[in-house]
């Protein structure tokens, strides 16, 4: 009989529990329906986590349902709503989801200042983007951020960035010009492929490696200088930049990705400088490409 009654006490516990752990739950975080916004409701702040509207020019609220601030847009929230032409974030907003307004219509964003980050394919597909303004705050840009932004012609990113996600302007085809702050210290694969009308760049001295690709096919990049302290670069980096007069090697012992950073693939008039002994005049040599020794 004592151990049916310590059953029944246990069993009677573990239910209190649970519905305590209900309860606790529901009242973090709550689904919720205001006007055109799905929103989900954490902590007593919302986040759009859906838009239903019929796009235009849209202005987010800063407050949901009777008065809940939102301070978020969450994964996808816009998603291929391709009428989504101009938006307005309130400033309580702090971050923003990945492919949050992927594949709209967006012509132009201003970013509220107290967001640090930018996504994942956060506007990537946004073909009629043709400029964006990014606050101080922002730190790191995620990969394929604007892939395939075609209409996007110059980005200046902030100084406080420090990282450039994989593929984050890749096929950009209009982007002529991006000033990449000084605290970036890598530059991943694929970042400016087929930038088509990129004509310069200008590499910070604290990167030490650069990606897989990460110019490839820049059909209008002339000149390039590889800072002293790049010490990797990946595979077909330059390939196809088919009006690459010079590359500048700064460092002596930057190291290629053997398997295919096939500097054959670059003009053959393209002049490779570096120092007297160096893996970049060992290159040229390779590939029968004219070097000039660094004075």
């Amino acid at each position: 009989m004592s151990m049916l009654k310590i059953s029944k006490v246990t069993a009677g516990l573990v239910g209190i529990m649970t519905m305590v752990i209900l309860v606790c739950c529901s009242s973090q975080v709550q689904a919720a329906q205001s006007g055109n916004y799905t929103y989900t409701i954490i902590n007593g702040q919302a986040q759009i986590t859906k838009y239903t509207g019929a796009g235009g020019a849209v202005t987010i609220p800063s407050k949901l349902g009777g008065g809940t601030a939102v301070t978020s847009i969450g994964d996808s929230a816009f998603r291929n709503c391709s009428n989504l032409t101009s938006i307005s974030i309130p400033q309580g907003v702090t971050s923003i989801g990945n492919y949050a307004f992927f594949g709209t219509d967006l012509t132009s964003i201003s970013i509220p200042q107290k967001v640090t980050s930018i996504g994942s394919c956060v506007f990537q597909n946004c073909t009629e983007l043709i400029s964006i303004s990014l606050p101080q705050g922002v730190l790191s840009i995620g990969s394929w951020a604007f892939q395939n932004c075609t209409s996007l012609t110059s980005i200046s990113l902030p100084q406080g960035v420090t990282s450039i996600g994989d593929g984050a302007f890749c096929a950009c085809t209009k982007l002529t010009s991006i000033r990449l702050p000084q605290g970036v210290t890598s530059i991943g694969p694929y970042v400016f492929r087929n930038c088509t009308k990129l004509t310069g760049i200008s590499i910070p001295p604290r990167v030490t490696s650069i990606g897989d690709g990460a110019f490839y096919a820049c059909l209008g990049l002339t000149n390039i200088s590889i800072p002293q302290g790049v010490i990797s670069i990946g595979g077909g980096v330059f390939s196809e930049c088919t009006k690459l007069a010079s590359i500048s090697f700064n460092s002596a012992t930057t190291t290629f990705a053997n398997s295919y950073f096939r500097l054959e693939t670059i003009p053959v008039t393209t002049k490779i400088i570096g120092y007297a002994r160096s893996t970049a005049k060992d290159y040229a040599a390779k590939y029968n490409l004219t070097f000039e020794v660094i004075k």
